[in-house]
């Protein structure tokens, strides 16, 4: 298994085609309890700016977007990239932008 880098992931992301996003499980179970838009998450994944992007395990991404509806939460989607450059949605979940913004002051 090919094990891909945060630069390797960024430029999939700008490359992928969303007929091929795949959805986990996890996600669909918990989607309305989450409040979660899943044509906002294909947004996210293809045109909006990504604010974060760090490496959880072995071709695992969190990656952090700006929330559809509130500038004071950031919207979290948990991606795998498989051998073939196919992109699965792990989770997706909201969380406050306070956190990020803590995050980057300690860099």
């Amino acid at each position: 298994m090919f094990d891909y880098n945060i630069e390797d992931a960024q430029r999939i992301l700008k490359s992928f085609d969303s007929a091929d996003l795949r959805l986990e499980n996890h996600v669909l179970d918990n989607w309305f309890e989450r409040d979660v838009d899943f044509n906002y998450i294909f947004d996210c994944l293809t045109d909006k700016i990504l604010l974060s992007i760090s490496k959880t395990s072995e071709n695992r991404f969190k990656l952090i977007y700006p929330h559809e509806n509130s500038k004071t939460m950031d919207l979290y989607i948990v991606i795998e990239i498989d051998d073939f450059e196919k992109i699965t949605v792990i989770t997706a979940y909201s969380f406050s932008s306070a956190r990020r913004q803590r995050e980057n002051e300690r860099r």
